[in-house]
């Protein structure tokens, strides 16, 4: 390891311009519907795959009728309900629904689930947002073809719509309005993690801002959890990495979404980074291996070394691997000579880097098992602990687990960095030679945050009623549990992290604990949000001026009472009513002079910086009026008088006997000019449209009145597109006047005016926080397949992996009523040997002498040559004995001695 000055640099001193920040992700796995529940899961060390009881194998292989020979132990890794899906939510019809694949229904719930752990809101995301991802290969499309006629209406192009792989990321880009690139991406095992780097390039060379990517195997219904001898499944339904006794792997069914973010950008934005991803490669085997299915170390050292190069960072300052980990004979030692090849090239330390395999826990999730291994990571690296890989209890003979770096972590275990920061590797690999690996660290400090009010609006949202309560229970219980939670935070995230959905409510409270109570206390009423704009009533309050008449932390609101006060400011006139109020705000009413221009113009004040409040925070009212002193106000925020004409009229009408006609004159000299919003006057709510210009004679009788009448109120309102919002009238301390318009502010969202959130905060830093995710109103969706016999037991058999032709069955040869002598049997073998090698390998005939790998056969497809020969003759062979022997005149001749062997009578 090079010395800590070159490699343990801190997130600063490296930069942040070309790493990759990981700002949210969702996934659901077996035993694990969230996130939450997979951490617990995988630092409890838990094993969450269903298994089934034993079934013998097949009777060629020594099983008897009674079943007492050997067996396997059919496992699977399941998702509770996959094919339930909330079709309401993404605007899908129930018949539209049941016809999309339901692994591609939780792919696209769990890129919503991703997008709201992240506080990201794509309906108001500013930037291109990308999807990158894909899927296994299912028999959905098939069921759907095969009931038809049950299907009325259904094409094959809405068949090939719904199900096919290519339309993945597309139908979530669609369903989400995402802008983006939508990419789909097959490369096996290696799907998700393929897809990730793929989103990382398109990120830093700016096809797009933020990058939703991950990959999802589900079958709905469970595929059978059959067996293969010598294939990829364990026998005994266990995953062991690494492990002596380990055979094999268990499929699952899973689905990961992260999403991504340039470094820079996303600590700029306040989010919240949970790691850092440094760097990334993709490599291929080629052709330099011994089949297509088989591994090589060099493709992937490769992919390994290119990763941490791509990082850079000194592969000795990496305490922690998350493997591919199959846990297969041939596999494990693969992968762990490739990674100590590519760790060897910064030095020699040995036993310092932890690995582990989240397969143990959940078994091969497939298309999405990258990023499993990538969540399990990135919460590891949160939390700084390394979870157990499970089932190891001495290693594979054929990895020399002592002379590498590497250990694996058997319990959970506190991660000590070596270096600056921790840092980690994933791997994932395809079958057919793709090699991802990934390199990451844990995030940075966040930055500080900016001052907040004591006070905070928390929105909720939902598409129904029921979903809008289940949504304030459930952010309730965790604010309950997570007390200490900054409360302007979590309305941020709130705010701006959700999307604006019909049903909304609100809170305002001022700490954690007093919003969960809040929210538990809610009666449950909701309205359905319309498109709404905001009219302003201003009713010229008159009571005794006082602290609760200010807002000092409100920035807005300060800025336009001193700008009235200024305004006031006459060197021609005699004394300056500005200067007296504020000499005299906060004392007793009292001491304030009598001149009573001195409180007109504190209540003009007060109004005109709530209004301007007001604004800041929604834009321009679509109408505003008036009654008293708040008609003025009503005028000047409408842009009818000027602030300095505003304020002259004000204290000379409350300075006079008769106000009608002080303001008549007054106005003669006052240019009044056109409305920039909508303007009512008087008790009958005289109406002028922007761009009209109020009569000055109408102007000076309505701002004289007091009137407060129906007929103008029902002006105000309009057709019911306006929602009025009355300004809150003095309150004894400035924490009830701001409580007063957070709740009408609250109100007028819930009921569809558009709010800048932005500026509600006024521009402080704010931080975005994992909350509560949407609740799901989930219904089952699934045509069922036809009906099939019961396989009898011990006939199940795993579906071959994709691209792998299945070889058609051979027919069990009767016994032979002329048994042939021992000199002839090695030709019979070698015949048969031949025959079923060609038929495997796609030829029309092998020469004896060529070795079965070097025609293009691999371990897959010897597995099941090897089935066929089992079922033929009464021989145990295992892969690794063709390995050994691959020319079918070998072969057949280790076939002749084994079946002797068989035969030889048992020794006295």
């Amino acid at each position: 390891m090079r010395d800590d000055q070159e490699h343990g640099q801190d997130h600063d001193a490296a930069g942040t311009g070309e790493h990759i920040a990981v700002i949210g992700m969702a996934g659901r796995f077996p035993g694990a519907e969230d996130i939450d529940a997979f951490w617990r899961n995988l630092t409890e060390g838990r094993d969450t795959l269903t298994r089934e009881p034993p079934r013998p194998l097949r009777p060629s292989t020594g099983a008897t009728d009674d079943g007492t020979g050997p067996c396997f132990v059919p496992a699977r890794g399941l998702l509770e309900r996959p094919e339930w899906f909330d079709a309401g939510y993404f605007g899908y019809t129930a018949e539209e629904a049941r016809l999309i694949d339901p692994q591609q229904r939780v792919f696209l719930e769990c890129a919503v689930a991703a997008l709201e752990h992240a506080g990201q809101d794509p309906d108001r995301h500013p930037g291109a947002i990308g999807v990158y991802g894909g899927c296994t290969e299912t028999a959905y499309a098939e069921t759907l073809r095969a009931q038809r006629e049950k299907l009325p209406d259904v094409t094959e192009e809405d068949i090939l719509l719904g199900t096919a792989p290519d339309f993945l990321t597309v139908r979530t880009a669609e369903r989400l309005g995402l802008r983006g690139p939508a990419v789909t991406v097959q490369a096996a095992c290696a799907t998700a993690l393929a897809a990730v780097h793929l989103a990382t390039q398109d990120l830093l060379s700016g096809e797009c801002d933020l990058a939703l990517a991950g990959g999802v195997a589900v079958h709905a219904p469970p595929k059978d959890a059959g067996y293969t001898e010598d294939g990829i499944l364990a026998r005994d339904g266990v995953c062991r990495p690494f492990d002596a006794a380990g055979d094999g792997t268990v499929a699952a069914n899973g689905v990961g979404v992260l999403v991504l973010k340039r470094l820079a950008d996303a600590l700029a934005d306040g989010d919240r980074v949970h790691a850092v991803l440094r760097g990334s490669a993709v490599s291929n085997d080629g052709s330099a291996r011994v089949g297509f299915t088989a591994p090589s170390v060099a493709g992937q050292a490769a992919a390994v070394r290119t990763a941490q190069l791509v990082a850079g960072v000194d592969a000795g300052t990496i305490t922690y691997v998350e493997t591919h980990g199959t846990a297969t004979p041939l596999g494990d030692p693969i992968e762990i000579t490739a990674l100590t090849e590519a760790f060897r090239e910064d030095g020699d330390d040995r036993g310092y880097c932890a690995i582990g395999s989240v397969k143990s826990n959940i078994g091969h999730t497939d298309a999405a098992a990258g990023a499993a291994g990538l969540i399990k990571t990135v919460l590891a690296l949160e939390h700084a602990a390394i979870p157990p890989s499970l089932h190891f209890t001495r290693p594979n003979p054929q990895i020399d687990l002592a002379a590498s770096p590497f250990r694996v972590a058997t319990a959970l275990e506190p991660w000590q960095p070596r270096g600056a920061v921790r840092r980690a590797g994933v791997s994932a690999f395809g079958i057919g030679g793709i090699n991802t690996h990934a390199v990451l660290e844990e995030p940075p400090a966040p930055p500080a945050t900016g001052p907040a009010r004591p006070l905070q609006l928390l929105a909720l949202s939902a598409q129904t009623p029921t979903a809008l309560e289940t949504t304030a229970r459930n952010l309730a219980a965790h604010l309950r549990t997570h007390p200490r939670l900054p409360l302007a935070d979590v309305a941020w995230t709130l705010q701006t992290g959700r999307r604006e959905l019909p049903y909304r409510a609100y809170v305002v409270a001022d700490s954690a604990e007093a919003a969960s109570a809040a929210l538990a206390a809610r009666d449950g009423e909701s309205e359905r949000a319309v498109a709404r704009t905001a009219a302003l009533f201003l009713p010229g309050a008159s009571a005794s001026p006082g602290p609760g008449w200010l807002l000092p932390a409100e920035r807005v609101f300060t800025t336009a009472f001193d700008a009235c006060l200024d305004a006031a400011r006459d060197p021609d006139a005699t004394g300056d009513p500005g200067a007296a109020v504020r000499a005299v705000l906060g004392t007793p009413r009292d001491s304030w002079p009598d001149d009573p221009a001195v409180r007109e113009l504190a209540v003009f004040a007060r109004e005109y910086a709530l209004q301007a409040l007001w604004r800041h925070w929604t834009g321009e009212p679509s109408a505003v009026y008036g009654t008293g002193t708040g008609a003025l106000v009503a005028a000047t925020a409408a842009g009818v008088v000027t602030l300095r004409d505003a304020v002259r009229l004000v204290t000379a009408a409350a300075r006079c006997a008769d106000p009608a006609r002080t303001l008549t004159e007054l106005l003669r000299g006052i240019a009044l000019r056109p409305a920039r919003t909508t303007l009512l006057l008087g008790g009958d709510g005289t109406r002028y449209d922007a761009g009209t210009t109020p009569d000055s004679s109408r102007c000076a009788t309505a701002w004289a009145e007091q009137a407060d009448t129906e007929a103008a109120r029902t002006a105000l309102a309009g057709d019911g597109d306006r929602a009025v919002f009355t300004l809150p009238a003095p309150t004894a301390t400035p924490d009830a006047a701001l409580d007063a318009l957070l709740t009408g502010l609250g109100r007028l969202w819930a009921q569809g005016l558009r709010v800048d959130w932005s500026a509600v905060h006024d521009g402080a830093r704010r931080a975005r926080l994992p909350l509560p995710g949407y609740p799901f109103e989930r219904l089952p969706y699934l045509v069922e397949p036809v009906a099939r016999p019961a396989p009898r037991a011990g006939a199940a058999r795993s579906a071959a992996p994709r691209g792998v032709p299945e070889a058609p069955a051979e027919p069990r040869t009767a016994p032979d009523p002329n048994p042939r002598t021992d000199s002839d049997r090695t030709g019979d073998t070698l015949e048969l040997v031949l025959r079923l090698f060609a038929q495997a390998l796609g030829l029309p005939s092998v020469d004896p002498d060529d070795s079965f790998f070097s025609l293009g056969g691999d371990s897959l497809i010897a597995a099941r040559v090897l089935a066929q020969v089992r079922e033929l003759l009464p021989v145990d062979v295992k892969v690794k004995d063709l390995f050994s022997a691959s020319a079918a005149t070998d072969f057949a001749e280790l076939l002749d001695e084994r079946r002797a062997a068989r035969q030889q009578p048992p020794k006295e």
